[in-house]
């Protein structure tokens, strides 16, 4: 693929800009932090791990010798590290697009404050940051959020009475329950929204997300297969950079071409859910913040 030429077609220069992207350290959020330095964007790493930050801190900064890397620690499964990110962030004179990048597929259940992890990470913490970052946002002239979703969100139905899925034992499900929550969430928080545009994008799959949980030996049995088969984590990213410059409406999202699992990036309508369950799930995200700002 000629990557130069779909980035001249695709994007513009993004000097000056400052974008927050979540979970680069990973394998897609590297790509994405490598796209972003060559489109000339200032960039602050968000992650729990400062030394893999500042390794990819120091491979950018002699990579794109015209842009600035930020570090700010966050842990999204640690409420006071993300209260500490939202008040460092706010320290910049302007932030002009936050990319969700970071996520997690299987973790332990509850934590201190007795969230279920995997929605605390994938869901109410994203949404709780946007939230408050958002008068911040409208101050910049480019203004956008893109959150990366999953096709396992059609895996799932929000209930309201089980909105963690306690009662489910399937990882699928809840996984897909938390990026059905995040997806919907933000949707109804910039329904109405004019001034900061909201993406919500979906990588595919790729060798680097699939195989995570997978055992050592497996990983090795099916490493070339993947490769044929699923898009590169470096081809899966574009999908993240098109939807920093994609004006999308609700229900719609970025992804694959083909069956939404290889190709290059296109916008494609989500399957519909009721204005019942995005209603639910608006209410629920709206709850967590309260919560937040009782205990934070």
């Amino acid at each position: 693929m000629n990557y130069k030429k779909w980035l001249n077609i695709n994007t513009q220069n993004l000097k000056n800009k400052v974008i927050i992207l979540t979970g680069s350290t990973g394998g897609l959020g590297n790509e994405i932090a490598n796209f972003l330095g060559g489109l000339n964007a200032n960039i602050i790493l968000a992650d729990r791990d400062l030394e893999k930050s500042s390794k990819l801190k120091e491979e950018l900064l002699k990579k794109y010798k015209d842009i600035k890397i930020y570090q700010i620690k966050l842990d999204l499964q640690d409420l006071d590290s993300v209260v500490n990110f939202i008040i460092e962030a706010k320290k910049f004179d302007c932030i002009d697009a936050i990319i969700h990048n970071a996520g997690v597929y299987n973790l332990p259940v509850n934590d201190e404050q007795n969230y279920y992890t995997i929605n605390k990470v994938n869901y109410i913490m994203p949404y709780y940051i946007t939230k408050c970052l958002l008068p911040k946002l409208k101050k910049s002239d480019f203004a956008r959020v893109v959150v990366v979703g999953s096709i396992a969100y059609k895996y799932a139905k929000f209930s309201a009475c089980d909105p963690e899925y306690l009662t489910c034992k399937k990882p699928n499900k809840i996984y897909g329950n938390s990026k059905r929550c995040l997806i919907y969430s933000m949707f109804e928080l910039f329904k109405n929204e004019k001034k900061v545009r909201l993406s919500i994008v979906q990588p595919g799959v790729t060798p680097t997300n699939i195989t995570r949980h997978f055992p050592k030996f497996i990983k090795a049995l099916i490493k070339l297969p993947m490769k044929l088969i699923f898009n590169s984590p470096k081809k899966s990213s574009l999908c993240v950079i098109k939807g920093l410059f994609e004006n999308l409406n609700y229900n719609e999202w970025i992804g694959p071409r083909y069956l939404g699992v290889w190709g290059k990036p296109k916008k494609n309508n989500l399957k519909n859910i009721s204005n019942e369950e995005a209603s639910q799930i608006f209410e629920d995200a709206e709850k967590n913040c309260d919560l937040i700002e009782k205990i934070k």
